[in-house]
């Protein structure tokens, strides 16, 4: 099992990744300085469109088996330059769910995305789209889409405009919300002297680690290794693998003041069985490493243990 247990008699070790030992100072914040990060390139630019059944949009794949048909059913522009596709099976074509796996009933294509001169936007991968929203909560989208089985696609099409969530626009969301790379991720259960400690985030490593003190029946796909965290004030949490594969929440504040924040996973809990949809952050100034702090639990027969992940990310 692939694992780097550090003792607590090696925590001067651990700060030269970033951390610190455990005391109740930890989730504490700073109430005296506030944290005023630069906002993103595409603040103005973001926004989450939902297609209708009424005006399907379709995409093809083309694999071994011949072609798969999806209609686009959401497209999220964030404020960081990523966007996410959503791609819903056709209902000829349906197959059972699986997460993150092109054969499933949904999932997304994501990518980078650039303003152009006209104002419409590139998105890298998929194609370019211009939106011109109206004031009762419409958008016309006129899409030119690019996909391996069918070329190029031109559409034109009304769509509904989401808006995003109450706590939009505080200057906590404003920090939060931009994409986030790992640095490191330790995990730590309670009453274990031993805790998980490594660069980067390896689900299966992590996940290895907790069924080694505490029973979790939670099975990963290989290659489960997370490279970014993307915040977005529509109210979208996104984790970015390196495979390519991505995972969505949706995320809402439950005390900004204090970091503390909600989740709910859009698979259910998708197999993370030892995180529950309670998480804080600490943000800090360009320079110092920030902290996402996920929250959970595992059993130990019939006890049940506290689990929290801790993310280093900048």
């Amino acid at each position: 099992m692939k694992k780097n247990i550090l003792f607590l008699a090696m925590l001067a070790a651990a700060t030269t990744l970033g951390f610190t030992a455990c005391n109740n100072d930890d989730d504490k914040k700073d109430d005296n300085k506030e944290v005023v990060l630069p906002e993103q390139p595409y603040k103005e630019d973001a926004v989450v469109l939902k297609f209708t059944e009424e005006n399907p949009v379709d995409y093809y794949i083309a694999d071994e088996n011949g072609e798969t048909g999806y209609n686009v059913t959401e497209l999220e522009l964030t404020e960081s330059g990523y966007y996410f596709v959503k791609l819903e099976k056709k209902r000829d074509q349906e197959v059972k769910a699986t997460r993150a796996n092109g054969a499933a009933e949904y999932f997304y294509l994501w990518g980078l995305y650039t303003k152009t001169d006209d104002g419409g936007y590139n998105l890298a991968g998929f194609g370019y789209i211009s939106i011109a929203i109206t004031t009762t909560g419409q958008a016309q989208v006129d899409m030119t889409i690019v996909t391996s089985a069918q070329g190029v696609t031109e559409v034109s099409v009304s769509v509904t405009v989401t808006p995003p969530p109450s706590n939009n626009d505080s200057q906590e969301s404003v920090n939060l919300c931009r994409a986030w790379d790992i640095l490191s991720t330790r995990v730590q259960i309670e009453g274990v002297s031993a805790f998980y400690q490594e660069k980067g985030c390896d689900l299966n490593s992590i996940l290895a680690y907790i069924k080694e003190y505490a029973n979790v029946k939670d099975h990963l796909d290989p290659d489960q290794v997370i490279e970014k965290i993307v915040f977005s004030e529509n109210g979208t949490f996104s984790l970015l693998y390196r495979n390519e594969n991505t995972d969505r929440a949706t995320w809402r504040w439950v005390n900004e003041k204090t970091g503390q924040l909600g989740y709910d996973w859009e698979f259910g809990d998708m197999g993370y069985s030892f995180v529950d949809g309670t998480a804080s952050v600490d943000l800090k100034p360009i320079g110092t490493p920030s902290q996402l702090k996920l929250y959970g639990k595992a059993n130990d027969g019939n006890v049940q243990k506290a689990v929290t992940v801790t993310v280093n990310i900048q």
